[in-house]
């Protein structure tokens, strides 16, 4: 797996040279992306229970876990399990995540994340993974727009308030996977996740619109820090962290995988200056473990701008059960 720090240019003007090059690049991964997502043909399906897809069209963190994190909480005391394709892990296996003996490497870091609250598994075949999940009523798909082997009964888009669709161009020249404006009425719902998230209001889409904040808490943390992060927005994480201190700031490429040998450099500059390290959640879980009682985290919860109860009537009648959900 090759992991690579998100271009500057994917939120600005790229420019000619960019332009020049890449524009051919991303005129082609549309038309395959984008035909490749109507032509869906699933794969076998369930007959009990429903299927809840949370995904997003940029490449890097739009929110999606935290939204699923959030449906879990919401469904608290149902049978509930959490499918992902494990991104960035080295094995091809279909398996269920157990947090006490997986790594990052073995399963990902979003699902080792998640399988400290909810069951996970973890396949590129969702279809499979559903049949290995079979015990569970409400499965909730990580990244589930664009994968073709599940159907989902309800589809969730989430997007970035800050992050948005960055140049609005389609990778590589930009940071989209799919084009906004031709998924966008094949959503039962749109959630606009952010610091200020209302500035950034969505027309009529045809679908639901759900506007949330993203609050951090910063109680681990001390006055002088050094954050790192291996996000495809690190930005976005560096930015919460604006009334602190901070003696340096180091961005990883996406989904890296820390070694030993990267923690133990990081440790030695915090030590010169006397300074905390800082990191988020998820990236907590792919620093080895021996070093993760040494490294502060900003855990990050979604609070409800749009009322609450107003999603889960969506989810439920989406779900065609108000028992199940």
């Amino acid at each position: 797996m090759i992991f690579f720090k998100t271009p500057r240019f994917w939120y600005q003007n790229p420019g000619i040279l960019p332009r020049m090059f890449l524009g051919p690049l991303a005129k082609i991964y549309s038309a395959v992306t984008m035909r490749n997502y109507r032509e869906k043909r699933y794969g076998k399906q369930r007959k009990t229970g429903i299927v809840v897809a949370v995904g997003g069209i940029t490449m890097g963190g739009s929110g999606k876990t935290i939204l699923v994190r959030e449906i879990c909480e919401m469904l608290r005391g149902k049978k509930i399990a959490v499918l992902s394709r494990g991104f960035g892990r080295k094995s091809s296996e279909t398996l269920r995540v157990d947090n006490r003996r997986h790594t990052a490497e073995d399963v990902g870091d979003e699902p080792l994340l998640l399988s400290t609250i909810v069951p996970v598994y973890v396949g590129k075949d969702r279809s499979r993974s559903a049949m290995q999940a079979e015990a569970f009523d409400v499965l909730i798909l990580d990244d589930g727009i664009t994968q073709k082997f599940l159907k989902p009964d309800v589809k969730f888009l989430v997007i970035d308030s800050e992050q948005r669709f960055g140049n609005g161009e389609m990778f590589p020249l930009g940071p989209n996977r799919l084009d906004f404006n031709e998924v966008k009425r094949d959503m039962d719902g749109i959630i606009v996740l952010g610091e200020h998230p209302e500035q950034f209001q969505m027309d009529d889409y045809g679908s639901a619109v759900f506007y949330a904040t993203l609050r951090s808490d910063f109680s681990q943390l001390q006055r002088k820090i050094i954050a790192f992060c291996g996000l495809g927005y690190p930005e976005k994480f560096f930015n919460s962290l604006k009334s602190f201190e901070i003696a340096d700031r180091i961005a990883f490429p996406d989904h890296y995988l820390f070694s030993i040998k990267d923690i133990e450099k990081l440790m030695q500059n915090a030590k010169r200056a006397k300074a905390q390290l800082v990191t988020t959640e998820k990236d907590l879980m792919r620093v080895p473990r021996e070093f993760r009682q040494h490294i502060a985290t900003v855990p990050v919860r979604l609070e409800w701008i749009s009322p609450p109860t107003e999603f889960m009537c969506l989810l439920r009648s989406l779900g065609g059960s108000q028992d199940l959900l």
